[in-house]
């Protein structure tokens, strides 16, 4: 190495060590050393700055937070974890977790104490009063607990004057106070006694709704694919009292859904004075022969506005609903075909496309009928071929085919496509033309007859 290039060198090993003296000198030492403070939990954030992460201020506060809220140690009893596990079917860790989540989500009254930051780094430095923190949170499970207990009062009086759905609606909005406060105790007292009170919400909820029997008004049903069921898949809602009367459910918010099958199905309706409620099904699209609708209590969407954490969502699922199911008997639809098939100008005597059109329908749950006035729509099928060239003792000929469906109920054409040109190559030409019919039913089952069966059932 020569003497110039020693120096240089040299100067540059001198420049970067200033360089990073002179940034460990300005670098705060909360930067490389977490503070420690008996008073105050304490949260430092790092983010990396460069081209491609921009918010890098942001990043660096929510880790801080982040780092804040591990700090506070958070005690649920066993008793506790005990009874939430059992009620919601989450583990032990899950329901854990799940608060140590709310508690950071929860957090305020920290305060920014520094930050730094060079070309390269972003610090942050929080910090959250331990007593200002006891107190905030004493106040906010105080008023949450006062307001869960009010809406569990006033659930109490709607059942006592036999009115659940109303009931079953506080029920529920009683959650929402307590729902970030489910590792506590929650110890209050109602009617001179001391309850715990989610326990209380979930027992009395539970009760409510095992005294109420949900009843399909016709347990068996008959449809066909692609047609609207002719009367609604009905329910009524029935409230045993505990004097053991029985009475309509009026308002009670209930969800329809397919368990088998498929259709377009009103889904979410409210029972009438007399506790019944009536879903039209506009079209069935599925082919089962057997389909089956469930209708149950919708406990989950029955509150607007519902903010319920993931927890209270979980409760809820886990409490055992009142629902009603009812059978669905499915037939195909049935079709008259009529048909025409020429080769070379001479019609068939023994059809080639149409057996086998109908074979691939009847496999799709489709029924055929001779007499068109039994039909639920017509196929319309016109196959035709004719002479193309011939070539070292080969022959070709095309076929050309439409195809065209009609709904008999309504008269709107339902599907019409075509197909041109579909060849056969044998060594004379009546033989390329009945070559030509095969290779057309083949194209027709992997193109037009899917997207005809589509549009039937969509």
């Amino acid at each position: 190495m020569s003497d110039l290039n020693k120096i240089f060198t040299f100067l540059f090993v001198i420049t970067v060590t200033v360089d990073l003296a002179q940034a460990a000198q300005f670098k705060p030492d909360w930067v490389s050393r977490q503070p420690h403070n008996r008073e105050y939990y304490i949260g430092i954030g790092f983010s990396e700055k460069n081209d491609v992460n921009k918010d890098y201020a942001r990043q660096a506060k929510n880790n801080a937070l982040n780092e804040l809220a591990s700090e506070i140690t958070i005690n649920i009893s066993s008793e506790i974890v005990d009874v939430i596990t059992v009620q919601s079917g989450l583990s032990a860790t899950d329901f854990r977790s799940e608060v140590q989540s709310s508690t950071k989500a929860s957090l305020e009254g920290y305060e920014l104490v520094d930050m730094w930051e060079d070309d390269r780094e972003y610090w942050v430095y929080y910090r959250l009063s331990k007593v200002e923190y006891e107190r905030r949170k004493r106040e906010k499970l105080e008023k949450a607990l006062n307001l869960s207990k009010d809406l569990f009062v006033k659930a109490k009086e709607r059942e006592r004057q036999n009115d659940p759905a109303e009931s079953m609606i506080l029920y529920k909005q009683s959650f929402a106070p307590i729902q970030n406060y489910l590792g506590e105790s929650l110890l209050t007292d109602y009617e001179g006694s001391k309850i715990y009170l989610q326990n209380e919400i979930y027992s009395s909820l539970q009760s409510l709704l095992g005294r109420i029997d949900l009843r399909a008004v016709k347990s068996n049903l008959k449809g066909k694919v692609g047609r609207p069921l002719s009367e609604p898949v009905s329910v009524r809602a029935v409230y045993i009292s505990p004097d053991g009367k029985e009475r309509g459910v009026q308002n009670l918010p209930l969800k329809f859904s397919f368990v088998r099958g498929s259709g377009d199905l009103v889904t979410n309706l409210r029972t009438d004075r007399a506790g019944f409620a009536r879903s039209r099904l506009s079209k069935i699209t599925a082919t089962d022969k057997i389909q089956i609708v469930k209708a149950e209590v919708d406990l989950v969407s029955a509150a607007e506005n519902d903010t319920s954490n993931r927890i209270i969502r979980v409760i809820l699922n886990n409490l055992t609903i009142p629902n009603a199911r009812v059978i669905l008997n499915i037939t195909g639809l049935t079709v008259y075909l009529q048909s025409s098939e020429k080769n070379l100008g001479k019609p068939l005597d023994v059809l080639s496309i149409t057996p086998r059109i109908k074979n691939w329908l009847s496999q799709r749950g489709f029924t055929f009928v001779d007499d068109i006035g039994k039909a639920d729509f017509m196929i319309e099928l016109v196959a035709a071929s004719r002479q193309g060239s011939k070539m070292f003792g080969q022959y070709a000929a095309y076929v050309d085919l439409e195809i065209t469906a009609i709904d008999l109920t309504t008269g709107e054409e339902l599907f019409s496509n075509a197909m041109t040109n579909i060849k056969g190559m044998q060594l004379n030409y009546d033989k390329a033309g009945m070559e030509a019919f095969d290779n057309t039913f083949d194209k027709l089952k992997e193109e037009l007859l899917p997207k005809f069966v589509n549009s039937i059932h969509k």
